[in-house]
């Protein structure tokens, strides 16, 4: 009796001593330590590093969880600052907000190259190539494309149960590899994002040969009617026009939408272009006349609607540019009338009508491009170029 009341003894020590040895440290011994091991962890997580949230997570300030302090946004990824467990064996992660469930249902481990992707909702990405999209997170199911060159509109991101960031769009889901998108620009607001065909130089417009501009190859002067290939995003998320020139920027102040569809749009995008010349130099010289940086009267009103309009009026000097065009009562004058000084035939001035009595022309050496009051220098005659 006493040799088997001792080996009792020291069997259940050394019991008590084995499930001690295996369990979390966080994990007091005795009674706790044999309910550890009679919990299945096979549907929970146990290692640390970085979890993503599945749904939204319920977080609490103690391992136990009955203290709830907060909740993580399904979509986000956590990091992992370790792992305790429960006086009732489960496992809970620790992180900075503080404890929250590791089982497999509720979060999922990232894939290795997690680095790779985007894991934050910026609202809004730009594709750097044509994105599949899919029906479902684990794109099995392949539903159409989004072109290169889209920003769109990210709703939130979701994880594949392979652990793989996908962001949800109002088409489907999408990769979040950025290899294939990129964030845009916070201030995207003061860019074009969409390709109108052409658009109008605002100002002399560095064209560059890479969409990162890093190698400039030339200049397109300013009123220059552009034709846009496509759109393209920089590696640091800003959106070019692709030209045959080149790249250049899509910025609001440096370029505008080319809306001539209507006669009415050619003439404001004409009035706009002449406004960019005021100031510039007067000249006769048969090199420098017709801009796009100096100008005589005729070479002036030739290169606007050229430029601006892509309309070739006849001729370069005022006597064959008053047959462009039909005459129109001085009475009944709109913006972008040419109007002539001198007898029909043998005119010697023309400016070009901006509207509200004032006209814009290259007047004279001294003065260049200027805005004059025509009831001060009343014209002869009036051709209308577009109605």
């Amino acid at each position: 009796m006493r040799k088997g009341i001792i080996c009792g003894v020291v069997c259940l020590g050394l019991m008590g001593a084995w499930l001690t040895a295996t369990s979390n440290n966080n994990v007091s011994a005795s009674t706790t330590d044999v309910t550890v091991n009679k919990v299945d962890l096979s549907g929970y997580y146990t290692t640390t590093g970085k979890t993503a949230a599945l749904i939204d997570l319920h977080v609490y300030s103690d391992v136990k969880m009955t203290k709830r302090t907060g909740t993580i946004a399904a979509g986000a990824l956590i990091k992992v600052l370790g792992i305790e467990y429960s006086s009732n064996g489960y496992p809970r992660f620790k992180t900075a907000s503080g404890y929250v469930t590791t089982v497999r249902t509720a979060v999922v481990e990232p894939t290795s190259k997690i680095a790779n992707y985007y894991t934050t909702n910026t609202g809004q990405i730009a594709a750097l190539i044509d994105l599949h999209v899919f029906s479902d997170v684990n794109m099995t199911k392949r539903t159409g494309t989004i072109p290169a060159g889209a920003l769109v509109k990210v709703q939130k991101i979701e994880y594949s149960s392979d652990g793989f960031p996908r962001y949800k769009t109002d088409a489907g889901y999408i990769t979040t590899g950025k290899t294939a998108m990129v964030q845009p620009t916070s201030n995207i607001a003061n860019y074009y994002t969409t390709n109108p065909g052409q658009v109008t130089a605002l100002i002399d417009l560095h064209v560059f040969s890479d969409v990162n501009m890093t190698k400039r190859t030339g200049t397109i002067p300013a009123g220059s009617l552009v034709k846009v290939q496509r759109i393209e995003y920089s590696s640091n998320g800003f959106p070019r026009y692709k030209t045959s020139d080149g790249y250049i920027t899509a910025g609001k102040t440096a370029v505008t939408f080319d809306v001539g569809t209507t006669n009415a749009a050619k003439i404001q995008q004409v009035i706009k272009l002449a406004k960019t010349k005021l100031g510039d130099p007067y000249t006769q010289s048969q090199a420098g006349r017709l801009g796009p940086n100096s100008f005589d009267c005729s070479g002036f009103v030739y290169y606007l609607y050229k430029t601006a309009a892509g309309v070739t009026l006849n001729g370069t000097v005022t006597t064959t540019e008053e047959k462009s065009g039909h005459e129109v009562s001085l009475n009944s004058l709109k913006s972008g009338d040419l109007l002539f000084y001198g007898t029909r035939g043998s005119t010697y001035h023309v400016g070009l009508y901006e509207g509200n009595g004032v006209m814009i022309h290259a007047s004279t050496p001294e003065d260049g491009v200027k805005e004059t009051q025509i009831q001060y220098y009343m014209p002869s005659f009036a051709r209308r170029i577009l109605d």
